[in-house]
């Protein structure tokens, strides 16, 4: 019997643990996790509104879907060495050291929380929401706090925002450059915060916070020498890939800092792959490696990763990034690069606006949506787009979608892309026969993976 252990309890651990049980009816698979509740961390924003309650409604999979594919859960429990010559995996669990053997292994650790170096960051009432403790912990101060500062940039840093104002606090947004900065072009951004103003979110931006006050609790922060009286910091400023344990053996980084791999999820270590937030993973525009901390491409790389690991050979030639949100009504798409993203991998792009007039089928009374934006590199060939839109968005993001996917030239898509209009069952019934996988949460629900539609919240990718 095949013996293949996952290192994290993350989406991309766990998918990889279900991928290799249902590769081969032969393989012992056990994942070891350092989280007691191992969460999806999308899943925040629904646990401070108050819509779950019960950790096991965020589980990524349920104890009964492990038992039925035979996988044993080890946690909270820390892996803290692997011997690649001898195939062993040591770790700490419940105060002991044990020794698990494997045959082959994937290192899915995750990442840890970019904390700003701001002075007194280490107040009783400023939290994270990386594990669901913190989570957890953000829920049960949000009761008694009147006024809560949030920093970060990101879609669940800005949906914890809308959380806390939904359940009555007065919320200022920091972020030191701008909003979704990775996934919006700059006047995207502009016009967000405009319109996050204007619903009540108060933004501090321009500058990071310079000083959290207080005794030994939160009770004000310092912004522009502003003194601003809160009582709960909620810090959501990103995430640095966990890479300890592998640089430990001797597997190979990439320039991000992450986990290099090959095309089938495969470190410079035979018979160890990686995913999640702590690998790198290939981009489908270039084909080159890139640090890309998204939920779902993680997972999809976890299940390459977990196939391979049980005796496969799939090959990818790389994920496409779309990210889906929406936020204080406004619904808000990204689909491949951004202008700066493509920086990041030397790919020249040029942005174009899609006006409301170019659409096929034209409207005087109702604004199909509010920015629209495609990115195209040298050869004219489309490689990114975003659209922020009040109705109808996931009908227009679907076009960009495919648009990105095969990158047709400009003009040829301008020519098709238009408003379908078409009835919100036909729409639904579209997306559900889909390839794209969607998160889907609901009230009293945690997001799942799903292939069904949501406009609330989708993280998808696509593999080539």
């Amino acid at each position: 019997m095949r013996r293949i252990v996952i290192i994290g309890g993350s989406a991309a651990g766990m998918m990889a643990a279900i991928a290799a049980a249902e590769e081969s009816p032969d393989v012992e698979v056990t994942v070891v996790t350092q989280d007691r509740t191992p969460y999806r961390r999308p899943a925040t924003p629904a646990l401070i509104g108050g819509y779950i309650t019960d950790p096991a409604e965020i589980r990524v999979f349920s104890p009964e879907t492990l038992a039925r594919h035979n996988i044993k859960l080890i946690c909270p429990a820390g892996a803290t060495n692997i011997d690649p010559q001898n195939k062993v995996i040591s770790i700490q669990h419940d105060g002991r050291k044990e020794r698990l053997s494997y045959d082959a292994a994937v290192i899915a650790t995750g990442g840890h929380p970019l904390m700003p170096s701001i002075a007194g960051a280490d107040k009783k009432g400023v939290c994270s929401f990386t594990t669901y403790e913190g989570a957890a912990e953000i829920a049960d101060r949000a009761r008694s706090a009147s006024c809560a500062v949030v920093i970060g940039a990101g879609f669940i840093a800005l949906e914890v925002a809308e959380a806390l104002m939904h359940k009555g606090l007065d919320v200022y947004f920091n972020v030191r450059t701008r909003m979704l900065r990775k996934l919006l072009e700059p006047d995207v951004s502009e016009f967000l915060c405009h319109e996050f103003s204007r619903k009540g979110l108060k933004m501090l931006t321009s500058e990071e916070i310079s000083e959290i006050g207080g005794e030994d609790r939160v009770e004000y922060v310092v912004h522009k020498s502003r003194k601003i009286a809160t009582n709960l910091v909620v810090m959501g400023t990103g995430t640095k890939p966990n890479v300890g344990l592998a640089a430990g053996c001797g597997i190979k980084t990439g320039p991000s800092g992450a986990i290099k791999v090959d095309n089938r999820m495969q470190t410079s270590i035979e018979n160890i792959y990686a995913a999640g937030d702590c690998a790198e993973s290939p981009d489908l525009a270039t084909g080159k490696s890139i640090y890309s901390p998204v939920g779902s491409i993680g997972a999809s790389a976890g299940k390459i990763a977990g196939r391979n690991a049980a005796g496969a050979n799939q090959k990818t030639k790389g994920f496409l990034r779309a990210q889906a949100d929406e936020i204080l009504g406004m619904q808000i798409y990204s689909i491949g690069h951004s202008s700066t993203t493509a920086k990041e991998v030397n790919l020249t792009v040029k942005v174009h606006n899609i006006d409301a007039h170019q659409l096929g089928h034209r409207s005087r009374t109702t604004k199909p949506f509010e920015i629209a934006k495609l990115l195209t590199d040298t050869n004219d060939r489309i490689v990114g787009a975003q659209l922020v839109a009040k109705k109808y968005g996931s009908q227009f993001a679907r076009q960009l979608y495919v648009a990105v996917l095969h990158g047709p030239n400009k003009e040829e898509f301008l020519e098709q892309f238009n408003w379908p209009r078409i009835k919100l069952a036909e729409a639904l019934l579209d997306a559900a026969r889909s390839v794209v996988v969607v998160e889907s949460v609901g009230q009293g629900e945690a997001l799942a993976l799903a292939n069904i539609p949501s406009h609330k919240k989708i993280n998808q990718q696509c593999e080539d």
